[in-house]
């Protein structure tokens, strides 16, 4: 499917500052990564310090490009499939051109936040990381510049509780610019499916939200299906847009996203409208519903579940992909005046 069309990046006024990448300097990261293998990097320690734990480092970003500020995310396991958890680790980030490079500098160095699952349980958290085993549970992110396209390499490094280190190191892409909508850019104007629309008759009650299935179930969260993107952007009202399907999704975090979009709608609907769009038409025939195609579908395909934040100016202020920032959204709602009566 195309991609919208879309007018040149700005910034936008009025968000929060988030956590910036600073040069590398002589600490644990060290300064150099050393490409092994095509997926893999190591990198020589400092000396002294007790041989790490050598984690998996997974990307969870599903659309990095190039551009300051871009929100990098990486799932850390180890060997045995536990997930780290909680705290902050270091990152550091390498450019390796194409690839082919055997090493290259770290050039950046930030610290990366563990963000939970929306919903999910992860126990009790604690200051430092720690193991879990369900590996389900959240990611680190961290903001970053990202300069030029191509190949970049990420270092991990941090310490357990009981001051076990651990470090991992991976490689990953990034493209010349956006495929999915990003912060600055028009957002889709599209005339998403309501609760109108069902009950008229003209779509299945499935069509907008896949729990229900049956002829005669009701859409979970109604007051969430009754205004449309495009009239929400009209009226000059800033937006909230989930597209995660909570049954067909491609991991488990849309149902319980879903459920934290709609506790968030219950808090600040006096301040943006709030509006899930349903992924699959006919999940059967693998045909997409316009109104979420139009936000996530790419020429590569798509990924879900995103959370775009709308400024009342139509254009993308804040988008997270894969695992919501309940925390950050949070803060960008309570930065947002509230409408008067008329809804402006």
């Amino acid at each position: 499917m195309p991609l919208p069309s879309r007018a040149p990046r700005t910034p936008v006024a009025g968000r929060s500052p988030r956590p910036r990448a600073r040069s590398a300097g002589p600490d644990r990261l060290g300064t150099v990564l050393t490409l092994v293998v095509v997926a893999a990097l190591t990198l020589a320690g400092c000396a002294g310090e007790p041989d790490p734990i050598e984690l998996v480092v997974e990307p969870a970003s599903f659309d990095l490009a190039v551009g300051e500020d871009q929100r990098l995310l990486v799932g850390l396991f180890t060997a045995e499939r536990q997930l780290v958890a909680h705290g902050e680790v270091e990152l550091g980030l390498a450019y390796l051109g194409d690839g082919s490079e055997g090493s290259a500098a770290i050039e950046q160095s930030v610290p990366a936040r563990f963000v939970p699952v929306p919903g999910g349980q992860i126990g009790a958290p604690t200051d430092a990381p720690s193991l879990v085993e369900d590996t389900g549970t959240g990611v680190y992110a961290a903001t970053v510049d990202l300069d030029r396209p191509g190949v970049w390499g990420v270092r991990i490094v941090g310490e357990l509780e009981d001051g076990t280190p651990f470090s991992g190191n991976r490689t990953f892409p990034v493209l010349e610019e956006h495929l999915v909508p990003a912060p600055g850019d028009e957002a889709p104007q599209v005339d998403n499916l309501t609760l109108d629309d069902v009950g008229s008759g003209a779509v299945r009650a499935v069509q907008l939200d896949s729990r229900a299935q049956a002829a005669n179930s009701e859409v979970a969260f109604p007051d969430l299906h009754i205004h449309t993107v495009a009239g929400s952007i009209e009226a000059g009202r800033p937006v909230v847009v989930a597209v995660a399907p909570p049954v067909y999704c491609r991991t488990r975090f849309c149902g319980p996203l879903t459920e934290v979009i709609a506790d968030l709608a219950q808090r600040y609907q006096d301040r943006a409208d709030f509006i899930p769009l349903e992924v699959w038409e006919d999940f059967d025939s693998q045909t997409l519903n316009e109104a979420a195609a139009a936000f996530i579908q790419t020429e590569i395909g798509g990924n879900e579940p995103w959370v775009f934040l709308i400024g009342e100016d139509g254009r993308i202020a804040a988008r997270w992909d894969n695992i919501l920032d309940v925390e950050a959204l949070t803060e960008d709602l309570e930065d947002l005046p509230v409408l008067d009566e008329a809804g402006t």
